[in-house]
């Protein structure tokens, strides 16, 4: 008899030291998530500083230093600043969307929340940042003929040489916070499905 209470008193030290050990590992995933979740917003409002200072600097050179005047270059300034502001009001949207995340519920109940942000973003990183860029470019060259009027020939190849670089340059930084952002949300994922697997087993 008191062997089979001693047996009986070591599988339930052993349980509940499971019990704590798992605990402490939900504990731990749930501190990683919400850091990397941290870590994308953080991400969005960089993205919206970085395209607000640049929205206001194209739109104080066009309002004090270089006045259009053709219909064809005022479209062109639209595009530009349209193109640059769609993109500000998208990544507002995402901070929202990623807020409204309960990291608690979504690791209890489900992962759809994240995975569906996660589409948006790809999305978003997609066809329509493809698109912005698109019509940013048309309305950069929109403006090139009435600029021709007033700088030379090489000035303006200078000009149009400078804006590919730049391109580049920026489709280059682009694409690298692209990659690690995308990287970030599918480790909150897998995260999440580990602590999801981690809560079932506890309630086991």
């Amino acid at each position: 008899m008191e062997n089979e209470f001693d047996e009986l008193q070591n599988k339930w030290q052993k349980g509940k030291k499971d019990i704590e050990n798992n605990t402490e590992t939900i504990n731990e995933t749930l501190a990683a998530i919400t850091t990397k979740k941290n870590s994308s917003v953080q991400f969005h409002y960089g993205n919206i500083a970085v395209l607000s200072v640049t929205l206001i600097g194209i739109a104080a050179f066009f309002y004090f230093l270089a006045p259009v005047q053709e219909i064809l270059s005022r479209i062109g300034v639209v595009l530009m600043l349209g193109g640059l502001l769609t993109r500000i009001v998208i990544e507002c949207i995402s901070v929202s969307k990623s807020k409204k995340i309960d990291v608690i519920d979504n690791v209890l109940k489900t992962t759809n929340n994240t995975i569906a942000f996660y589409k948006f973003r790809k999305q978003i990183h997609g066809p329509v940042t493809i698109i912005i860029l698109a019509l940013y470019t048309i309305g950069f060259y929109m403006i090139t003929p009435e600029f021709s009027l007033y700088f030379s020939t090489w000035k303006m190849i200078l000009i149009d040489v400078s804006y590919i670089i730049g391109a580049i340059i920026f489709i280059s930084f682009i694409r690298k916070s692209i990659k690690k952002e995308i990287k970030t949300l599918l480790e909150i994922i897998e995260l999440r499905n580990k602590m999801v697997e981690e809560t079932e087993t506890v309630s086991l």
